[in-house]
């Protein structure tokens, strides 16, 4: 079995991806926050679960972070805390275990130009400058930033860094504009 277990991880992984293809609504922050406020006290420890586990499905940060700000807007401190952990979190599975789950080969496969490019960036001097505006940037994976370092022989400490360096502002941004807009729509 543990032979098998790449595949049998990129089965599932192809399987969820799939039905969040056919049913995209699934992946929106209404539906994860509508999802939290059903589980009642255990909301709070699932939330956790969910942002710490996303990476392994390669689900980005952002509809979590602002699912968490919308559910639990009384603490917007431990939400920025708790999607911050699951960045780190991620960044840390996707930049040490690339083959887990054939992440590599799916990324080497699906964008050769793209990864080519990146590792050559990483070979750059302002290689962290260069993680800390990918992870400013809203609409790029980080995980493929972080997987490229991690091929690219790029220090962890160094990644994490500039990876937090980067994401901080847009977390505090979606914990925050998250909490209000929730607080709007519960008007």
């Amino acid at each position: 079995m543990i032979k098998h277990l790449n595949t049998v991880w990129l089965v599932v992984v192809a399987m969820i991806l799939g039905m969040i293809v056919i049913y995209p609504e699934w992946l929106t922050r209404e539906s994860i926050s509508q999802l939290l406020n059903q589980l009642g006290s255990m909301a709070l420890i699932i939330y956790v679960l969910m942002s710490l586990t996303r990476s392994l499905l390669l689900i980005p940060c952002t509809p979590f972070v602002l699912a968490g700000a919308i559910s639990f807007p009384q603490w917007p401190f431990l939400v920025f805390a708790i999607s911050l952990a699951g960045v780190v979190v991620g960044a840390f599975l996707v930049y040490s275990f690339p083959s887990f789950g054939s992440y590599d080969s799916l990324l080497e496969e699906k964008y050769p130009e793209k990864i080519a490019n990146l590792k050559s960036k990483m070979q750059h001097k302002n290689a962290f400058w260069f993680v800390v505006g990918w992870s400013f940037f809203p609409l790029v994976p980080t995980d493929a930033v972080c997987y490229v370092a991690g091929v690219a022989k790029m220090s962890l400490k160094k990644m994490l860094t500039a990876l937090l360096l980067g994401e901080l502002p847009l977390v505090a941004m979606y914990v925050f504009l998250g909490a209000e807009i929730g607080e709007w729509l519960r008007i």
